[in-house]
């Protein structure tokens, strides 16, 4: 699965924000100003299959909870990751877009419906939801990250290279008392994804130093391979002789 297509599961479909009901078969969530009543057996039901990795049954637990409480932000948001997971994109952007509408303030939904746009090469949707959702989570390096994607796919190299370098920014914990000088709590693969992207927005704009620093850090500091286009892109690059030679 390519990086623009990822999706991570989040936290283990959250269950925040719930507390017991009257009734044993019921939980009421709150939802903005609001509290709403669900059946708490089918909602646990959805949960352990989709924790569980069996989608389709996970499908039919939630569509009982939402086709009960069809306003419940949360179970579409769910539900519309489990769509994800089997790349059934239209179905998850369905959903996605009826969390984001229910519950607007929730960065996370927003986050997923742009990623989601994106896959599906909505790309002026992408771009539209997923800086809604930077204004929202600022500090998400896997947000800038794809919203740099979705620039790149506008061919606006200027604006992809300033949210891939905030990703790498946010991603790079420094601490000097490692050889990386990277703190050990830094997701080293994660951080090479953004660095391949830095790189190859610094090709877009002719920049081939800055995206040679880029590969060495790949290389040196996150331990990690380079991809072979990206390195094939850089073995093809202007030589700074051959640019001296012609303006000569």
């Amino acid at each position: 699965m390519s990086a623009y297509r990822k999706i991570a599961l989040t936290v283990a479909f959250v269950a925040s924000g719930f507390v017991a009901g009257a009734c044993a078969s019921s939980k009421q969530v709150r939802q903005g100003n609001e509290e709403l009543s669900i059946k708490a057996d089918a909602y646990y039901e959805a949960l352990s299959h989709t924790d569980n990795g069996r989608y389709f049954e996970a499908i039919q637990s939630w569509k009982v909870v939402l086709e009960d409480e069809p306003r419940f932000a949360l179970g579409h948001f769910n539900i519309g990751q489990v769509y994800d997971q089997l790349n059934l994109v239209p179905e998850a952007i369905e959903h996605y877009e009826q969390a984001a509408q229910l519950d607007p303030g929730v960065g996370r939904y927003n986050l997923h419906l742009g990623t989601a746009y994106l896959r599906a090469n909505l790309t002026k949707e992408a771009v539209q939801t997923l800086e809604k959702a930077a204004e929202q989570d600022p500090y998400n390096p896997q947000l800038h990250y794809n919203l740099a994607a979705a620039y790149m796919t506008q061919k606006n190299f200027d604006s992809a290279l300033m949210h891939t370098d905030i990703a790498v920014d946010l991603a790079s914990v420094p601490d000097a008392r490692n050889e990386s000088g990277l703190a050990k709590s830094v997701d080293r693969a994660q951080l090479a994804r953004y660095l391949a992207r830095q790189a190859e927005c610094h090709i877009e704009r002719g920049e081939f130093d800055k995206a040679g620093e880029c590969v060495k850090r790949i290389e040196q500091q996150c331990k990690a391979e380079v991809p072979a286009d990206l390195r094939a892109r850089l073995d093809d690059a202007p030589k700074p002789e051959a640019a001296e030679g012609n303006n000569g």
